[in-house]
């Protein structure tokens, strides 16, 4: 990561975890912060597609009500 774009951030792990981390981090000869990074990137790049199939799925559902409402309005008028 570029430098000046990076933002110092705290977060508290359970010990259990920080160990693994950082076990994982020196296999790799990264730092513990770089190795959470390095862990996280890649679920970040799967929430776009997880996101439009949420949103996908919404809208389905928003026509569908929408489909019922005009309905429902359809027969209170006759």
């Amino acid at each position: 990561m570029n430098g000046s774009s990076e933002i110092d951030a705290q977060v508290t792990l359970p010990m259990e975890l920080y160990q693994a981390i950082a076990q994982r981090a020196q296999a790799h000869g990264h730092s513990v912060n770089r190795e959470i990074v390095a862990l996280l990137t890649p679920l970040l790049m799967q929430i776009p597609n997880e996101l439009k199939l949420e949103f996908a799925a919404w809208e389905a559902a928003s026509d569908e009500d929408w489909l019922s409402t005009e309905g429902m309005l359809a027969s209170l008028e006759e």
